[in-house]
């Protein structure tokens, strides 16, 4: 009996008279790609699966953590931890920013042009954690000559931290020049930093190829 059940597994079809058919093997080079498909799987789940007991063990633990996970993290805690990290990342760079002693300063420069010629806009930042002293900027407005069309001269006793400063001594009106040449801007700046050290640096900047240009000039930084 058991040869003959050996004999029978494997596909078969049926031929002959369909009132007394008889079962002939099928041709595997015939067998779609989905019937072994479905061959394949009923051979894999025909096999049961039977854990041991360390390994039930440890899929009960990881489900018991998986449970007290879940029910530790809600959304609002997320929320919540988040606005943590946020106020404390905030924490760190406005301690950096405020109180650690640094020298940061720069000069803001702005060029226009309009109906009756140019102008030179200019602005000072401190944005240092300590106050500069005997600050002062000289700019100057020049055509490619070297020729200076207009200058100025701007100075200050002290500078606080964390402070900007404008005005009209730090501005440029040149008139009745032509619009289509190209201009210089010069500009020299002198500092006393916190520990009294002087520093002082110049920039020269090309404009006139557009009618509106701003620029950052970043004085030399120093960890105080």
């Amino acid at each position: 009996m058991a040869k003959k059940d050996e004999e029978i597994e494997g596909m078969y079809t049926l031929v002959g008279d369909p009132d007394n058919p008889e079962l002939e093997a099928a041709d595997d080079s015939k067998i779609s790609l989905t019937d072994r498909i479905k061959r394949m799987k009923k051979k894999v789940f025909k096999d049961d699966f039977e854990p041991s007991e360390e390994q039930r063990e440890i899929a009960e633990q990881a489900y018991i953590r998986a449970r007290e996970v879940v029910g530790i993290v809600t959304p609002t805690r997320v929320v919540l931890a988040s606005v943590f990290m946020a106020a404390l990342m905030f924490s760190i760079f406005a301690l950096g920013f405020w109180v650690v002693p640094r020298d940061a300063v720069e000069v803001d420069v702005v060029y226009k042009q309009g109906g009756p010629g140019h102008v030179v806009l200019i602005e000072l930042h401190n944005y240092g954690s300590r106050p500069i002293a005997n600050v002062e900027i000289d700019a100057s407005f020049s055509n490619q000559d070297g020729e200076i069309l207009n200058s100025t001269h701007f100075e200050v006793g002290s500078l606080l931290a964390h402070t900007s400063i404008a005005g009209d001594t730090l501005e440029l009106m040149i008139t009745g020049e032509s619009i289509w040449e190209l201009y210089n801007i010069e500009v020299t700046l002198d500092y006393d930093n916190y520990d009294g050290a002087v520093s002082k640096q110049s920039w020269i900047i090309e404009v006139g190829e557009y009618t509106f240009e701003s620029h950052t000039l970043d004085a030399e930084r120093s960890w105080l």
